[in-house]
């Protein structure tokens, strides 16, 4: 039985709503680690997700913690094409068909939902005023309400609308350099890559700049104002 929906909640940003909080990670977890894992093995890579599971749960003294861990997921559309097909400019004509690149002993029976989901998506973006680039962005969420979804949803704007991106920048350029550089190697423990500081910075200084993982050596003050700054710009795209 199908155990999500997907909507498309901002111009070209679908949100995978699934309320089960074990379904969800298991779910986003292959495209998710394939885009920005901070394991090199992994990231970018085409993985048996037994040797995902075994090398997370060794950082994690022996205990696999990954649906515990992570609850609102974002990839680009392009990036999950590529993790399972290596096709970054897909053809109307071809359908996706996402798990046959990996070997049968290398997937989990979410690969196939994910499948589903991509296609799903991408047959939205070839219909949608004959639109023929996959400039879109993924979320996956537990509902339309929480901070967690307005988080993700402040990654796929970075990713699809250039204005929001340049704006958002330009408010992270005025942190102190200690901050940013506290901000960075908070991220850096929380399991992020360099590759998306910037993104996570202002998702986070946007909404969920009070989780202390995120915000720790920063005085709050300073959080709370320019959360102020964030919130401006990101409200002029609701």
């Amino acid at each position: 039985m199908k155990n999500y929906k997907i909507e498309e909640v901002r111009d070209r940003i679908f949100a995978v709503i699934m309320k089960d909080d074990y379904a969800r990670p298991m779910t986003f977890l292959r495209v998710q680690e394939y885009y920005e894992s901070p394991n090199e093995d992994f990231r970018g890579k085409h993985f048996n997700i037994w040797d995902y599971i075994e090398w997370y749960s060794r950082q994690k003294k022996d205990v696999f913690t990954y649906a515990f861990d992570w609850s609102g997921f974002n990839i680009p559309l392009p990036i999950a094409l590529e993790c399972y097909e290596g096709k970054e400019n897909p053809k109307k004509s071809d359908k996706f068909n996402g798990v046959r690149s990996l070997p049968d002993n290398w997937k989990s029976k979410w690969d196939n939902i994910m499948s589903e989901i991509i296609w799903n998506v991408q047959s939205q973006m070839f219909n949608k005023k004959n639109r023929r680039d996959m400039n879109a962005y993924i979320i996956g969420a537990r509902d339309t309400k929480g901070d967690t979804f307005q988080h993700e949803v402040t990654h796929g704007l970075y990713y699809t609308n250039k204005e929001y991106k340049q704006l958002m920048d330009e408010i992270t350029e005025t942190i102190p350099l200690e901050y940013y550089t506290k901000f960075r190697q908070n991220l850096l423990d929380m399991g992020y890559t360099d590759s998306v500081i910037n993104d996570e910075i202002q998702a986070y200084l946007t909404w969920g700049w009070e989780w202390g993982k995120f915000s720790k050596g920063v005085p709050r003050k300073f959080c709370k104002n320019i959360n102020k700054e964030y919130q401006k710009v990101f409200n002029k795209y609701l």
